[in-house]
């Protein structure tokens, strides 16, 4: 056996075992894939997904309001070049470059932290349009959607937590409190009075440096005093926003008497605004495949997404176009008088 044999005969593992290395070494991507649907009618559930006290509501009521879903690695997660692979062979499933999704400073916290905020908020926008287009009055307060680790407000506030005074001052918008921190500087105390399930005390936070300005580490959303109480109860580790037009559908149809769907499956997804307005959201050719597979017969898809959406597996579900609340509202009346009533749908749309 000559030298140049022997060399080959060494170097083919070699090469077998960097390739192999590689194969499952991280790379820098983010995978999206189909998540869990949730029928946010709760029929069945204990407790229900909405409850309401202090009004009359309608419940149980058939047909189902699918929340959906995507499955996204979180920031700090690498994702292997084999999973990443297959992910982009998956049509179900979709790769994106890791920094156009997360940025560099975000890490699993912070995103927890926002995500548990942006479904804090969503829900009381969600319950807030539901009322308005019932006609019922409501007034607006500012909540604490989420709480920053390591921070002082740690184990002091938390989310749902409706912050009604700062050191005396009535808060009645979120930029308030960013002022109070300002002027009280790094070292200081804040004197809040909070609502917390029905209960009002009093709670000091400290302030600390981060980056040469004050911090308590909380983030604030929109929140909203409502004539009666209607809460709204998504699982554990669900957060974002993308689900706000599904719950104020349910919340419509759990005030009002009758079934909304008429016995249908509906789907879908879309944030939503104190203006009724149904904004785009990710991973839509993922929550499609989800819905699809839970067996809904129509999903609700944000005007802005649909040309995406035509690119889903869809399957024999139809793709709807939303953009306002009343629109979703009288295109889900419609399909329950008739499945196959001429509603906008996402071909009228991309045309």
């Amino acid at each position: 056996m000559n030298q140049r044999t022997l060399a080959g005969i060494v170097a083919v593992p070699l090469v077998v075992a960097l390739w192999a290395a590689a194969f499952f070494l991280p790379a820098p991507f983010v995978t999206y894939s189909p998540g869990q649907t949730l029928d946010v009618l709760g029929e069945g559930d204990d407790p229900p997904f909405v409850t309401v006290e202090g009004h009359e509501s309608y419940l149980p009521t058939s047909g189902e309001l699918r929340m959906t879903t995507a499955s996204v690695t979180r920031p700090e997660t690498r994702v292997p070049l084999a999973q990443a692979l297959s992910a982009w062979w998956d049509e179900d499933s979709t790769v994106y470059p890791h920094d156009a999704v997360y940025s560099d400073e975000e890490d699993d916290a912070t995103n927890a932290v926002r995500s548990t905020a942006q479904m804090t908020s969503s829900i009381d926008v969600s319950i807030a349009v539901a009322l308005g287009a019932l006609g019922i009055d409501y007034t607006p307060n500012v909540q604490v959607g989420g709480v920053q680790a390591g921070f002082p407000a740690e184990g002091v506030l938390e989310p749902g937590d409706v912050i009604r005074e700062v050191d005396g001052e009535p808060l009645t918008e979120t930029g308030q409190l960013s002022d109070v921190v300002e002027r009280v500087g790094v070292g200081g105390t804040l004197a809040l009075t909070i609502d917390r399930q029905g209960e009002s005390r009093d709670v000091d936070v400290d302030t600390v440096n981060e980056d040469g300005a004050a911090r308590i580490g909380v983030q604030l959303v929109q929140g909203y005093d409502f004539p009666f109480d209607v809460n709204l109860t998504p699982p554990n580790g669900i957060g974002g926003s993308s689900a706000g037009t599904m719950f104020a559908l349910a919340v419509y149809d759990v005030l009002t008497p009758g079934d909304l769907t008429g016995g249908l499956d509906i789907a879908g997804t879309g944030t939503i605004s104190e203006a009724g307005e149904v904004g785009s959201i990710g991973g839509i050719t993922q929550k499609i495949p989800g819905a699809r597979d839970a067996g809904s017969e129509v999903f609700l898809v944000p005007a802005p997404n649909c040309e995406e959406a035509l690119d889903a597996a869809n399957g024999d579900m139809r793709l709807v176009a939303i953009d306002t609340f009343d629109r979703a509202l009288s295109t889900v009346q419609a399909l329950a008088e008739d499945v196959d009533a001429d509603v906008m749908t996402c071909e009228d749309v991309v045309e």
